[in-house]
């Protein structure tokens, strides 16, 4: 069975090493101003020779996103001498979307590879042998396939690299080609510049009430026929919308979790599996990292998916998960109706670990409330490792406290394990 690559997001240095030390085999990281993520990136010329030349010491590859979709005025301001400097780093791959950008990668700095993004919106074969004709090493498949119409592209492109997306947040749009942004707030989430419209949320006035059962023979109970205003952003403005006890949150997603489909996904013969989530926060890359990093050694191994790998996805912050079109199920399973951001999860971070003493001792900034008689333990590597935080006490007096209040406090507790304090996360578990 085929083993693919494991590709996990760098939004920021800390991420990208953190991805690379808990699994990754490639990471990938935006080119400012020319990427699909302008908020939040700050990779400078610096972070990309230091991440390129940290993922390559460690075996790991470094991909280079450059997928904007730019208008006419934009492609005059200075992409040429951009890509040029990234070129000059040696990335291992440029990822792209945009035909007229990539014709000019291919003159600029033939010698790299070229990746087609998502965005491009491959969803056949014959999509996948032009790319190849015109020198694109791998597409990223839409995430509108299902498997088999991936196995039948495969089939049919033994040669071309394939590469699909396997966890992370999923749009109301195909292929991530957003309109709604743009529409309502004038940022083209082409361009990078999306502002989440379709997670804004709704407030509804009534008009009239009807029951369910004048309607199609929905479940007996209450539709509100009503209004809805955008109150932060359009206040004043009416639209016309029904909401009924699950609320309104018209075009929210919940999160793609390829888990249960990731052997048959292997199996299919792709080449790369590839995580979301450069706007994520460094712990969220390198556990949805670990999960999948012991998932598919598992299938290499003919082994199931280990009882880890789910713990941790259930534990993080998500919106509750879906197989989306990789395995369709009713609309409604896909959707959460209820909520507009993640939920947060089973995992809090409760501590940074600024040192350790030779004795064992960490020292530890406090970040979110944690007590003695909490289920803390250290997120590594090498697995959770449960932590005795009952000797707590405080940083300057040394006198034992009974709980550590939140940001802005610093205790110390002796530790029987050595820690890296750059790679390892002190998580407290919400029971």
């Amino acid at each position: 069975m085929n083993k693919p690559e494991l590709l996990a997001p760098a939004g920021s240095l800390l991420a990208l090493k953190r991805a690379v030390i808990y699994g990754a085999n490639a990471v990938y990281a935006g080119v400012p101003k020319w990427s699909l993520r302008v908020r939040g990136n700050g990779f400078s010329k610096q972070d990309f020779e230091e991440g390129i030349s940290f993922a390559h010491s460690h075996g790991a590859l470094f991909y280079a996103v450059v997928n904007a979709i730019p208008h006419e005025r934009r492609i005059h301001t200075g992409f040429e001498s951009q890509l040029e400097e990234v070129a000059s780093l040696k990335p291992d791959a440029l990822i792209m979307a945009d035909p007229g950008l990539i014709s000019q990668a291919r003159r600029i700095c033939p010698q790299i590879p070229i990746h087609l993004s998502v965005q491009a919106n491959t969803v056949n074969s014959l999509d996948v042998k032009f790319w190849a004709s015109v020198g694109v090493r791998r597409c990223i498949l839409a995430r509108e396939l299902s498997l088999s119409e991936i196995e039948l592209i495969r089939a049919e492109c033994p040669d071309t690299e394939l590469e699909v997306f396997a966890h992370g947040a999923l749009c109301i749009a195909v292929s991530g080609r957003c309109l709604i942004s743009g529409l309502l707030a004038r940022r083209d989430a082409n361009t990078g510049a999306c502002n989440n419209s379709c997670r804004w949320p709704f407030k509804a006035r009534a008009i009239r009430c009807v029951t369910a059962n004048s309607k199609n023979d929905l479940p007996d109970d209450e539709v509100l026929r009503a209004e809805l205003e955008d109150t932060d952003n359009r206040p004043g403005q009416w639209m016309d919308m029904e909401e009924d006890a699950h609320g309104t949150y018209l075009m929210n997603s919940k999160d793609l979790c390829a888990l249960p489909v990731l052997e048959r996904l292997c199996k299919s013969g792709i080449d790369s599996i590839k995580i979301e989530g450069r706007s994520r926060s460094p712990f969220y890359v390198a556990a949805v990292t670990r999960a999948y990093r012991l998932a598919l050694d598992a299938i290499a191994h003919g082994e199931k998916i280990p009882d880890e790998s789910y713990l941790i996805v259930n534990s993080i912050p998500s919106r509750g998960y879906t197989t989306a079109l990789l395995d369709p199920k009713r609309p409604d399973l896909a959707q959460d109706y209820e909520n507009n951001s993640p939920g947060q999860g089973r995992f809090r971070i409760c501590g940074q670990i600024s040192s350790q003493d030779p004795d064992g001792t960490i020292h530890v900034t406090v970040k979110n409330r944690f007590a003695v008689s909490d289920h803390v333990a250290l997120f590594t590597p090498s697995g959770i490792k449960d932590l005795d935080v009952s000797e707590m006490r405080d940083e300057q007096s040394s006198e034992r406290v009974a709980i550590a209040p939140g940001s802005g406090y610093f205790v110390k507790l002796p530790c029987p394990y050595r820690v890296d304090c750059l790679m390892d996360e002190m998580v407290c578990f919400n029971e």
